[in-house]
């Protein structure tokens, strides 16, 4: 009943640890309103360049820190397994690995008791591991302290592939075309993006990238759609096929029915969840 209870609250622990810490890595990024915001603004060089550089060199000392720390308790976990099973005097050492790598832990926690007064994880891996440790149940701080680490890694992990993500949505937005080509009374006509109505036919030529969600009504082609789904395989479309603004026309010429366009669209949507989140 015992080890019942230690493995239900390490499964409880880990659950909960995982959940947390991706929350707070994607928290909070800013929003953003509008295509203007989306594209001029967070493409501007004089705006980007230093704050880039910073927040890079930020994320790779974060990375780094967090590397060597889940290093320390890994080996911390590997000692105190075998100081279990066969050499008691390891575990001296892996104490001493625990009590280093849960320091950051317990500064994370006064901050948020003492100086913001919330009562969060951090708070409370602040309690569990002098608890544990003065319990003398060191595997289980050990094992714990592991677990805390490989979540946070995961969860910067998870972090990097949602700024990836953003950073290309926001990159294709930049790319969008500002004008496009309307089919209109059986003549072809260049417009500016924002004139577009729904029900309009617009004409995207190889190498265009579409500017809005729509319906092929005339054409086939091969379409590069790997900013929104992920796969390299062009996907082929012909009439009455849907397809999505920031995607890429790789061959031929198409005729598309305008659905959606502008911040209605899929690619706009997806943009801004990844912003929000």
């Amino acid at each position: 009943m015992h080890y019942l209870f230690i493995i239900v609250g390490v499964i409880v622990y880990t659950g909960t640890k995982l959940y947390q810490d991706i929350k707070a890595e994607i928290g909070s990024p800013p929003s953003l309103n509008g295509r203007e915001s989306m594209t001029s603004k967070l493409h501007t060089p004089e705006a980007r360049s230093n704050s880039e550089y910073v927040h890079y060199q930020s994320n790779r000392n974060v990375e780094k820190n967090l590397q060597h720390h889940y290093t320390v308790a890994s080996t911390s976990l590997i000692l105190a397994t075998v100081a279990s099973l066969f050499f008691p005097v390891l575990m001296f050492v892996s104490v001493v690995g625990i009590i280093y790598t849960t320091i950051p832990i317990w500064q994370t926690g006064y901050r948020s008791l003492v100086k913001e007064h919330r009562f969060d994880m951090a708070v409370v891996d602040s309690i569990l591991f002098p608890w544990l440790l003065f319990s003398r149940y060191y595997f289980v701080a050990a094992l714990l302290n592991w677990i805390c680490y490989v979540s946070k890694t995961f969860s910067f992990q998870v972090k990097k592939l949602d700024a990836s993500i953003r950073a290309n949505l926001i990159n294709i937005f930049g790319k969008l075309p500002k004008v496009v080509w309307l089919l209109k009374d059986g003549a072809e006509i260049e417009i500016p993006c924002d004139e577009l109505n729904v029900g309009d036919v617009i004409v995207v030529s190889a190498n265009g990238i579409i500017p809005v969600d729509g319906v092929i009504v005339n054409g086939t082609t091969l379409i590069d759609q790997r900013i929104l789904t992920g796969e390299h395989k062009a996907r082929e479309k012909r009439v009455g096929d849907q397809v999505f603004a920031a995607t890429v026309v790789l061959s031929d010429r198409i005729f598309i029915r305008v659905g959606k366009f502008g911040s209605e669209t899929v690619a706009a949507q997806l943009l801004k969840h990844h912003v929000a989140h």
